[in-house]
């Protein structure tokens, strides 16, 4: 096997200098400090190498380092260090203005100092390094861009004695040959697991490792189980890509040439990228032509607004090879109903949809009890399954999922498209009763909904308890009247509904649930309206300033000129989020609730907004009111959708409502310690 020595340290040399220059005036010689600083393996050697084969490290004239000190008490003291001797592999570092404030408890190191940005004392002996790893690499023949490299060393209370620095990432390394390779422009690298976005190096009394679910905040770079490479690319030539120590089940390796066309590779392989080690690939011959499409993928409906395409992809999950015809009928079915519903209706031209025939081994999915314990294995493709009480514990490899998108979805593949701006459905060969919602505070988000019953007949009905009044919570509780419920309607369909109330309501839509059950919660906020990307707008935690007031209650005598039914059902009304007291929601009765086809009036908005988001056009209200439709199928006497395969035709089954989604918010956002002078 060929093997390259391949680490130096890589010099910085747009960094600024930390010295301090006062013309006409010699730096004070008591905050001068100089260090000595080498790598891990007795400072000769790095194990960033393939196999047994090592490098040494070299330092070069010019290299930076960050030197930064923490208190107790919270903030941080830094300076930046700077070698002038080149050629060794442990050198001397010099700061002219250290002068550390006395409280300084705890001292570590980055390598190199432009890629420092934040830092906090977590607990004695543990503290944060705020990291970046760029979805986006520029590609560096036999190299890796400027920058990438991170190291960190730990001192502890005292800075005396070498810096012992330790390599924090892992390289993936790749050579290209064949008659398409000299045409490829972009690398693309995905996994199942997160490798790249804005995260922490953990420093602690054990070897320093990365997490990318911890960061701090504003968040500039979402989560992502992707790499980009782009430049510049030869034949035969060694290529690197930086990702953090993680452990994939399996990969994908997508090359582009200039019109974002691509070849892919695909390894369903378990591997492991260990930190300061190289994961080698080999040479990837590149015979085939560019394709400009994937029989992975089967494009339904394609964005006619002009605007940014708003990507709707559709997976299977426990379909076999003989089924996927089943699949496609009932994606396309499902598709077909949610944009038969406003106002998904009305804004179809923004949408591009893509099918994906995804073959399982088994049919079915996976039964698990309430504790968690997979009951009755299924393999199907994306790991889906639940219990047997109405989803609470619905689930899928979100990791396979997001790899998945990544490597098939044309838009996400060429970089058009971020992850979390495509949210996904799963629908899963299962007659079992479910669905749920899994969102992400960032945007993203996938739901699961199974092919219940067989796609025979449901009825959902409205809550038989109701809070007695819509202004006070401390009137208590009441029964729901047959008069009420009649007035309302009785909801009748099939598990499509429930795809429109998974995948329209939370998943594009990002609305949360607007039934109730008996209990309440007492919290006047919601943290989930201040998420990047927010969450919930149509439920309020306060009566007095509901999210719509401004738009819609404010506004009613110009509403009531319009349409009769905007003053007729808009208002404040208690209940909603699971929480029968203390949540408002906009109107009586929506999809949000029974799944019926119809999305309140707020709730067309918001999704409209979201919409207009996605597609980088601009919201607005007289041209929402313009093409608003307010009709309600079931309290209106409108005709139900066409049936197509999946739709009922058997008696109806009475259906409770689901489980809430599942919410993922950022694992920890830290604090930004203030930087102490």
């Amino acid at each position: 096997m060929k093997t390259r020595l391949f680490l130096a340290v890589l010099a910085i040399a747009a960094m600024a200098s930390c010295t301090v220059e006062v013309p006409q005036t010699a730096p004070v010689p008591d905050t001068r400090k100089v260090l000595r600083a080498s790598f891990d393996d007795d400072g000769t050697r790095t194990t960033l190498a393939i196999g047994p084969s090592t490098a040494q490290v070299l330092w070069e004239g010019g290299d930076q380092i960050m030197v930064v000190g923490l208190m107790p008490a919270g903030g941080y003291y830094r300076r930046a260090f700077t070698t002038s001797n080149g050629g060794s592999v442990s050198a001397e570092f010099a700061c002219d203005n250290w002068s550390p404030n006395p409280e300084v408890e705890h001292y570590c190191a980055m390598y190199p100092a432009g890629r420092f940005f934040a830092a906090e004392r977590i607990t004695s002996s543990t503290c944060y390094l705020g990291i970046v790893f760029p979805p986006v690499q520029q590609a560096v023949k036999g190299g890796v861009e400027r920058g990438l490299l991170l190291s960190v060393a730990d001192q502890r209370d005292k800075l005396s004695g070498e810096l012992k620095f330790s390599n924090i990432v892992s390289l993936v390394r790749f050579r290209m040959t064949g008659r398409s390779a000299s045409k490829v422009k972009t690398v693309k690298f995905v996994t199942t697991t997160v490798i790249s976005g804005d995260g922490v190096c953990v420093v602690s009394d054990s070897e320093p490792y990365v997490d990318l679910n911890i960061f701090f905040p504003p968040i500039e770079n979402d989560p992502s189980s992707s790499v980009t490479l782009t430049g510049s690319f030869e034949a035969d030539e060694d290529y690197f890509i930086v990702i953090p120590p993680c452990v994939t089940e399996g990969f994908s390796i997508i090359f582009m040439d200039e019109e974002g066309n691509s070849i892919s590779r695909l390894s369903s392989k378990t591997v492991e990228f260990k930190r300061s080690r190289i994961a080698d690939l080999g040479t990837i011959v590149l015979d085939e032509e560019f394709g400009a499409s994937s029989d992975k993928v089967v494009k339904y409906m394609e964005c006619t607004s002009g605007f940014k395409p708003v990507v709707l992809p559709v997976l299977a999950d426990g379909f076999t090879a003989s089924q996927q015809d089943l699949f496609l009928s009932l994606a396309k079915s499902a598709i077909d109903k949610l944009f038969d519903t406003e106002p998904y209706k009305t804004y179809k031209k923004y949408f591009t949809v893509y099918l994906l025939p995804v073959v399982s081994n088994e049919a079915g999915a996976s039964v698990i009890d309430d504790s968690g314990t997979i009951t009755t294995k299924v393999d199907n493709y994306f790991g889906s399954g639940w219990s047997e009480n109405y989803s609470s514990n619905m689930d899928a490899d979100d990791g396979k999922v997001r790899s998945y998108l990544e490597s098939v979805i044309p838009e996400l593949v060429r970089g058009s498209h971020s992850i979390s701006e495509v949210p996904a459905a799963l629908i899963i060969n299962d007659s079992r009763y479910g669905g749920i919602c899994h969102i992400s505070y960032n945007g993203y988000a996938y739901a699961l909904v199974p092919y219940s019953y067989s796609g025979e007949g449901i009825q959902w009905s409205y809550p038989t308890q109701c809070a007695a009044s819509d202004s006070d919570p401390s009137a208590g509780v009441r029964k729901t009247t047959k008069e009420e419920k009649d007035a309302l309607g009785y909801n009748t369909g099939d598990w499509r509904n429930t795809f429109i109330h998974e995948y329209g309501g939370h998943a594009i839509g990002r609305l949360l649930d607007e039934y109730w059950y008996d209990s309440y919660d007492t919290s006047s906020t919601l943290k989930e309206h201040d998420w990047p990307v927010p969450l919930g707008l149509n439920i309020s935690a306060v009566y007095d300033n509901v999210p719509w007031k401004g738009e819609l209650l404010d506004n009613m005598s110009v509403l009531s000129t319009i349409d009769s039914r905007y003053p007729d059902r808009i208002g404040r009304f208690q209940g909603g989020d699971v929480s029968i007291l203390n949540r408002w929601r906009s109107e009586q009765v929506s999809c949000m609730i029974d799944n019926r086809q119809y999305f309140s009036a707020w709730q067309r908005i918001l999704i409209v907004k979201r919409i207009m988001s996605l597609a980088g056009d601009s919201f607005s209200m007289s041209d929402f009111l313009d093409k608003d439709v307010t009709l309600d199928p079931v309290r209106d006497g409108a005709p139900a959708s066409s049936a197509r395969l999946g739709a009922h035709t058997s008696p109806l089954r009475f259906a409770p409502p689901l489980a809430p989604p599942v919410l993922h918010g950022p694992q920890q956002a830290v604090a930004v310690a203030p930087e102490v002078l």
